[in-house]
């Protein structure tokens, strides 16, 4: 062998040796990044009732979806037609970007629809930075929010959901936040849009987003919400549909099959659950006279529950009166409350507030004594209800 053909079949060797090196060191540092667990959960969005789940709880990364929270917080803070000027330290961050220009002018208005659309890592730091001062404290917000909605398994670090130590949530957490989030209906027509064009005479650059979410064009009522990747976090999405009146969300983390199972989520609600308004607050739920006062009682707000189509879930309720209450109580005062179960499961708390004042002490008091004593009539599909029982009592829903 001449030297040549040595030295070739050496550097040969080598390059090889070098390569391997390499891929195993690409395998190794993925392997360390990509967490290994995953989780999916349902949600009735009217009552935030889980249908269906598993690992709902498990704290996973949860990459772009991160932006439900913080279109959320910015929504609470800006005004959509607001102008800003975009800042060096929203230019060039890595990843999904609209490509901000640093001084470039554009209203909160394309900010969002680039974060939810295009998934823009650029516009969630520029709209951090214009809500909040800057991206900690826009940071703090969220997490002070995820506080107010009394989550447990959630933690942000950006805006944006790119990879961080203790960047985290659950996929239960994330269905509450989408639920919070798309009961803003600036938001829900947000993500339901397909496609975006920036029409502001304000603006210094003009844009044009399409939006992620293929469930818009492949499933019957998606109307929402947002997609998320990363090497560390896996494929995740957050998915929302409504038919005949049910709103639901589904939350997967970390699936390969996030598309395939999301839609078999949402089928599988709408296939087994139907919608069921049991109260309404412009319908009085209890109404009696007492000494010659009338007490007119009512819910706080109107209360949906899903219910299962094949009539076997049993819905159970009872009145827990306030503790305590006042010499007098002022018309819209809550003097209670009313609880629906499922067995001895709790699925869902209203409040029930006085019509009227109430003057008597004794008509106060005696609200404990009537929900006692009396039953409840009409009850299946009722929206006036009267009056309220005391103690779990099952009624079967059926169509």
């Amino acid at each position: 062998m001449t030297t040549c053909n040595k030295l070739f079949s050496i550097s040969a060797i080598l390059i090889a040796i070098i390569l391997l090196i390499a891929v195993l060191w690409l395998f190794s540092a993925f392997s360390a990044c990509a967490q290994s667990g995953s989780s999916f959960v349902l949600i009735d969005a009217d009552s935030g009732i889980v249908l269906e789940g598993d690992n709902k709880d498990m704290r996973l990364e949860e990459a772009s979806t991160t932006k439900v929270m913080t279109a959320l917080v910015a929504l609470q803070k800006l005004d959509m037609d607001e102008i800003v000027q975009v800042g060096k330290d929203s230019v060039g961050i890595e990843g999904s970007s609209v490509y901000l220009k640093e001084g470039e002018k554009i209203s909160v208005r394309t900010l969002l629809y680039g974060l939810m659309l295009r998934s823009g890592n650029d516009a969630a730091h520029a709209l951090a930075v214009a809500a909040c001062g800057s991206e900690q404290a826009f940071v703090d917000a969220m997490n002070a929010k995820t506080q107010e909605l009394g989550l447990q398994n959630t933690h942000f670090v950006n805006p944006h959901g790119l990879h961080a130590e203790g960047h985290y949530t659950s996929a239960y957490d994330l269905a509450m936040i989408a639920r919070e989030a798309m009961s803003d209906p600036v938001f829900a027509e947000i993500v339901a849009s397909k496609s975006y064009k920036s029409e502001d005479e304000r603006e210094s650059e003009k844009h044009v987003f399409y939006n992620k979410n293929k469930l818009l064009s492949s499933f019957d009522g998606a109307n929402g919400i947002k997609t998320g990747y990363t090497t560390a976090s896996g494929k995740c999405f957050v998915g929302a549909a409504k038919r005949d009146g049910m709103q639901l969300i589904c939350v997967v983390l970390n699936r390969p099959d996030m598309w395939d199972k999301s839609k078999a989520l949402l089928q599988y609600g709408f296939d087994n659950y139907r919608s069921v308004t049991l109260g309404r607050a412009d319908a009085p739920f209890a109404d009696y006279e007492y000494d010659g006062e009338r007490v007119t009682l009512a819910l706080a707000d109107d209360v949906k529950l899903p219910v299962a189509k094949d009539g076997g879930e049993e819905i159970g309720y009872e009145f827990v009166p306030s503790d305590g209450y006042p010499e007098r109580i002022e018309s819209g005062e809550c003097v209670g409350t009313l609880r629906f179960l499922s067995g001895k499961r709790l699925l869902f708390e209203q409040k029930i507030v006085t019509i009227r004042a109430i003057t008597k002490k004794g008509a106060i008091s005696s609200l404990s004594r009537l929900v006692c004593d009396e039953g409840i009539s009409n009850w299946k599909d009722s929206t006036n209800i009267s009056p309220p029982a005391a103690s779990p009592r099952a009624e079967t829903l059926t169509s």
